[in-house]
């Protein structure tokens, strides 16, 4: 953090750097070190997911049990996948939740949606209360593509 926060800059003319003036700010969006530092962060959300995934009882989504796939991640966007049970709902959360704190950066709640495959309303209820999301409706396109409720045939 102290690489981020205590920000210099140089300047070069004609091959020949001159003083330095310090940041007021860090890290600004186009800064060429922003992708690295955007990439690290988001190497310690995975840590975050898979230990609490791996310490804990956490159930996959029936499709994604045999890869242990649990989150996917594309440029700022975060899908997160498990069985639709309260406990496993939560785990995700919280290990969220952590990284939030650690990071500072949070998830904008308005884009925020949360989907459903043969869950009671009851519980849906509970867990758009528990995490503040809304449902959203299936199929949903992501990155052009239509995303949709897969169905398994095992007995997990």
């Amino acid at each position: 953090m102290v690489c981020v926060k205590s920000t210099s800059f140089s300047l070069c003319l004609n091959g020949s750097t001159f003083g330095y003036f310090k940041g007021q700010r860090g890290l600004r969006q186009g800064d060429p070190i922003s992708p690295l530092i955007f990439t690290l962060c988001m190497d310690y959300l995975t840590r975050m997911i898979n230990y609490a995934t791996e310490k804990w009882p956490f159930q996959y989504h029936p499709l994604c049990k045999g890869l242990k796939l649990n989150h996917l991640m594309f440029a700022d966007d975060l899908l997160m996948f498990c069985k639709g049970n309260a406990q496993s709902i939560m785990l995700l959360i919280r290990a969220f939740s952590s990284f939030s704190k650690a990071s500072g950066l949070t998830m904008n709640s308005t884009k925020s949606e949360v989907y459903f495959n043969g869950m009671s309303s009851s519980l849906k209820a509970d867990i758009m209360q528990a995490t503040g999301f809304v449902e959203g409706t299936l199929p949903f396109r992501y990155l052009g593509v239509p995303i949709q409720a897969g169905r398994s045939n095992r007995k997990d």
